[in-house]
């Protein structure tokens, strides 16, 4: 049975109380919304409401799951504006498209906003499997797959739509993801069940960006991400793909969805105006488990301990994450905290 507003905001009053926490007013409790899997979603006013319904580190929270024995999750309404807005700016873009694209890129656009359609919705009404597209061109799609929690997220997604999609995984050479690392990766491929391939890029571009950023002169994840995703683009087109999707969150809206020549690149986390809560959570509904690391890269393990240069654009992409609302701030705490602790010298590099 699904709790009234007023019984969440009569439970949290009692837990606040116990635990000593009087500052402030107490928060009005919205709307509360129930979901097939019995998770409870309610919204309040904004953020300051949204922290006393958390308490210091999500203690009140956590209290509340555990008395109600559900998962409950809180929403502020200036989020739920925000991230309105930037699936609304996706829609639009995909209207932009929709007369100059193919009819396979049409297709996908049109899953895509069937998609978003419901994302709108969300949390109020859940997000159901969506009936699979009967798809009636041989649509071609990849996704950037490293085998982390977004783009494992977004192989869960494109699969529950049906959209027929190869993973595609860089091979970047040692410095950056071992033959551990590979292996890793092919085993989630196959968990996941979808078609899964390595793609050699120019290991002499990857090599000397690594050789820089040893040296201390520039930090590699900028010049590594653009020199991957060149060379994902390239195969994808010599390969006759139609759509590249990533499992980017931070290009929302208009800018989740990019034509690169005769290829169509969707960021589809952002597209979706995700979070990085809402990847996980989507992974963990599905009992995937993708292998944790710093940021991803061994590289910047080795080399976060060796200059400024090295630490603060590793900081400041967490910060900006944090800043774009896709990462709460404990999660992100967390991260910085990591962070700092390998540089220090801490923890060893794995």
């Amino acid at each position: 049975m699904t709790l009234s507003p007023e019984e969440v905001s009569s439970l949290l009053r009692d837990i606040r109380e116990s635990l000593g926490l009087t500052r402030g007013v107490h928060p009005i409790i919205e709307e509360v919304y129930e979901h097939g899997d019995g998770s409870l979603h309610a919204v309040v006013g904004d953020r300051a409401e949204k922290s006393q319904c958390l308490g210091p580190g999500g203690r009140v929270a956590a209290e509340l799951a555990g008395r109600i024995e559900r998962r409950i999750t809180f929403y502020g309404r200036a989020e739920l504006a925000t991230r309105d807005t930037r699936l609304r700016l996706t829609l639009r873009r995909a209207e932009e498209l929709e007369p100059v694209v193919n009819e396979s890129q049409r297709a996908v656009l049109r899953l895509l906003q069937r998609a978003v359609g419901a994302e709108i919705l969300y949390p109020r009404v859940e997000t159901t499997p969506m009936e699979t597209e009967s798809w009636s061109t041989n649509v071609r799609t990849g996704l950037a797959f490293s085998g982390g929690t977004d783009s494992c997220a977004s192989a869960l997604i494109l699969r529950r739509l049906g959209v027929p999609t190869t993973l595609l995984t860089m091979i970047l050479g040692e410095e950056f993801l071992n033959q551990d690392d590979l292996n890793a990766i092919q085993t989630l491929a196959e968990t996941l069940d979808l078609p899964h391939t390595f793609v050699h890029g120019s290991a002499e571009a990857h090599q000397e960006i690594a050789e820089r950023a040893k040296a201390g002169l520039a930090h590699p994840c900028g010049q590594c991400h653009e020199a991957m995703y060149e060379s994902l683009k390239q195969h994808a087109v010599q390969h006759g793909y139609d759509v590249l999707f990533t499992g980017e969150l931070l290009p929302t809206g208009r800018q989740a969805i990019v034509m690169n020549g005769p290829l169509m690149v969707i960021h589809l986390p952002a597209a979706l105006a995700m979070s990085k809560f809402r990847t996980k959570t989507e992974c963990a509904m599905a009992g995937i488990s993708p292998p944790s690391g710093l940021l991803g890269c061994r590289l910047i393990d080795s080399i976060l301990n060796t200059t400024w240069k090295m630490l603060g654009p590793t900081l400041f992409r967490v910060l900006r994450e944090l800043e774009a609302g896709v990462l709460t701030t404990g999660a992100a705490l967390a991260q910085l905290k990591e962070i700092l602790k390998r540089a220090q010298g801490e923890v060893g590099s794995g």
